[in-house]
């Protein structure tokens, strides 16, 4: 009895009970389907090393390998195909071989536990070989398995093997593979034995749905897919219950979208289509809900009103595009383009805009050469091209009162790429409008009048959407930028500094008296750029500029890129500003000065006596702080 046990493990898979000689009973027990799968898959994995000739280790360790042997698994120590050319059966093999005495390096005979390794192995000459001398003694669930087998030969000897053994075995033990058979007949060779088994076993019942549906972990994701195939095919799981699984599922979409699937086989009335939209509605997953309205759209489920409602309301964009593409392919899409022209969505727009030619309504056109987006523009010109009209014109026409020209109508006319247009572009820069003003700009940019230079008397612009026009052309230009640094207006300061820390560079020294400019955004601007440069600045250098007379954000910068230093100039600071008046300083302080419970360098230090000295004031506060710190940082992972 006490060859048979062996405690569980986290360690220790089913594959490595086996190399122990532990039973079956052992390694699989309570010998669930999905058991019995994990076994087949570890050992095939454990022995695939040596069939593929691969030069690595396969041994696993655990505990101290010195003194605990016994816990090693080691899969070079599993059978394997022996060639030989002694005659059958002479020496330790069995008469399980060809003539020239090839076989398994297996025991004479082999045990129960080395006969369960090889109907798993990766070898399929083991395979059949296990199947020759103990077939018919094997598990019914490996004889099962291996009826599904990739090769050929072992897949005919396993039939063969398991359609005498099947017809001997009673009802209970024929019952406990129809959850097996469930989880492997959707294999390539695996239809055979799941009509057997089901045969036998007079269909699908319900428990053996539930044990694959009940399946954990990741690992057991394609028994619960073949559990809900399965429910779905005999009627136990109906579409409320397929609705809920694909509104549950959490490990794996293709569960939510294999429920789904399979509750469109339920029924494609009206009922049907509004429990599918309800669905959509409740689902908070955005690629379940795009791939659950791809396989609805194949089993043409969603009418055409139900993809107008998606297409123009639906809050995921992603499903709104989809649904308006699948709609404008749809007989009868001509009756709702007014609908998608209304849509907030300007993709769903622009699907519709493109329509309106090939609807023989030409004319509704021309107000979208205003549209807010600028793909919906440039289709609306496209369309009104290829219908014979003249969009140049039109824009032109659009521009040439400053009374009533819009933002949109600018831009579309510096899409138009006319040089010819550039003096008309050049007034609307002194537009009242700073919208205006600012694709005015823009468009001389595109059009490639207006150099780099020539944009920086605009940064002085009140609109900020000017500004920002200016800084994203001259974004490449690091010596204009620069200039920008002394601007009167804080939000080009800031947008300079910005574009020249990610684009370019800016030194430590010309970043720092930026760090106190009396506007947030530039001190923000500055701390980030700051960061960036902090390999510029030595430990003695952030040391100083914590010191008490320094400005207050130059001191808590300074100290927590101390906090990421470990040499212990730093920990000696942040012992000694602990108790600092300003709580940014403090709080990087406390937080690094929990290091020196675990720094060993430190404690060699030439500031060894001061740290030591220091950490004794404060023992008890250390424990507390380093809980505050830990509990800080995995909240802000859980975030």
């Amino acid at each position: 009895m006490a060859n048979d046990f062996l405690l569980p493990t986290q360690y220790l898979g089913a594959g490595e009970r086996l190399l122990h000689g532990k039973a079956l009973s052992s390694a699989v027990a309570p010998g669930l389907a999905e058991d019995w799968v994990r076994l087949d898959t570890d050992v095939f994995n454990g022995t695939l090393g040596r069939v593929a000739g691969w030069k690595v280790s396969s041994r696993i360790e655990i505990g101290g390998h010195w003194f605990d042997d016994c816990e090693i698994a080691d899969w070079e120590s599993a059978p394997y195909w022996r060639e030989g050319d002694d005659p059958a059966g002479a020496d330790d093999h069995t008469g399980a071989g060809d003539a020239t005495g090839a076989a398994p390096s297996w025991g004479c005979p082999p045990t129960a536990s080395e006969l369960a390794l090889c109907l798993c192995h990766a070898d399929a000459r083991v395979r059949a070989a296990a199947l020759d001398t103990g077939g018919a003694a094997a598990p019914l669930p490996l004889l099962l398995l291996r009826c599904a087998d990739g090769d050929e030969r072992v897949r005919g000897r396993a039939r063969r093997a398991f359609t005498e053994a099947l017809a001997g075995a009673d009802d209970g033990s024929a019952g406990s593979l129809a959850a097996l058979a469930l989880r492997i007949g959707h294999r390539r060779h695996g239809g055979w034995a799941r009509d057997v088994v089901l045969a036998r076993t007079g269909g699908i019942r319900e428990p053996a749905v539930q044990e694959l549906l009940a399946s954990g972990g990741w690992q057991g994701a394609e028994a619960r897919l073949a559990g809900i195939r399965a429910g779905a095919e005999a009627g136990l799981l109906d579409a409320d219950a397929l609705y809920r699984i694909a509104l549950t599922a959490a490990r794996d979409n293709s569960e939510r979208l294999e429920a789904v699937r399979a509750a469109f086989a339920t029924g494609h009335g009206t009922a049907a289509r509004k429990r599918f939209i309800a669905f959509l509605d409740a689902c908070e997953n955005s690629e379940v809900r795009v791939g659950a309205l791809r396989h609805a759209l194949s089993a043409h489920l969603p009418s055409l009103g139900d993809l107008t409602g998606l297409a123009v309301g639906h809050r995921d964009r992603h499903v709104r595009r989809l649904a308006a593409r699948a709609l404008l392919g749809l007989p009868g899409a001509d009756t709702v383009l007014d609908r998608l022209l209304a849509a907030a969505d300007g993709t769903v727009r622009g699907a519709a805009v493109g329509r309106l030619r090939a609807a023989a309504r030409p004319a509704d056109l021309e107000p979208y050469l205003t549209d807010p987006s600028p793909w919906v523009r440039g289709l609306a010109a496209r369309e009104l091209r290829a219908a014979g009209g003249d969009p140049h014109a039109l824009y032109r026409a659009l521009c040439a009162d400053p009374e009533t020209v819009t933002p949109p109508a600018v831009s579309g006319l510096a899409e138009q790429r006319d040089l010819r247009d550039a003096p008309m572009l050049d007034a609307l820069t002194r537009h009242t409008d700073g919208a205006v003003r600012a694709r005015a700009l823009g468009g001389l940019r595109r059009l490639g009048v207006l150099a780099a230079d020539a944009l920086v008397p605009y940064a002085d612009d009140p609109d900020p959407r000017v500004a920002a026009v200016v800084l994203r052309g001259l974004r490449d230009d690091p010596v204009l930028l620069r200039a920008l640094l002394a601007h009167p207006h804080a939000r080009v300061r800031a947008r300079a500094l910005v574009h020249l820390a990610h684009r370019h560079h800016i030194g430590w020294n010309e970043a720092l008296p930026l760090l106190t400019d009396p506007a947030k955004e530039v001190s923000r601007a500055a701390r980030g750029a700051l960061r960036a440069a902090r390999g510029e600045v030595t430990v003695a250098q952030l040391v100083a500029l914590t010191a008490p007379g320094e400005p207050p954000e130059r001191r808590a910068l300074a100290m927590q890129l101390l906090a990421c230093s470990y040499e212990p100039e730093a920990l000696l600071t942040a012992l000694r500003l602990v108790d600092d008046p300003l709580p940014a300083v403090r709080a990087a302080a406390r937080g690094d000065a929990c290091r020196v419970l675990w720094d060993r360098a430190a404690a060699r230090s030439p500031h060894a006596d001061e740290i030591r000295a220091l950490a004794e004031r404060h023992r008890e506060r250390l424990t507390v702080w380093l809980a505050e710190t830990r509990r800080r940082n995995r909240a802000l992972r859980n975030r």
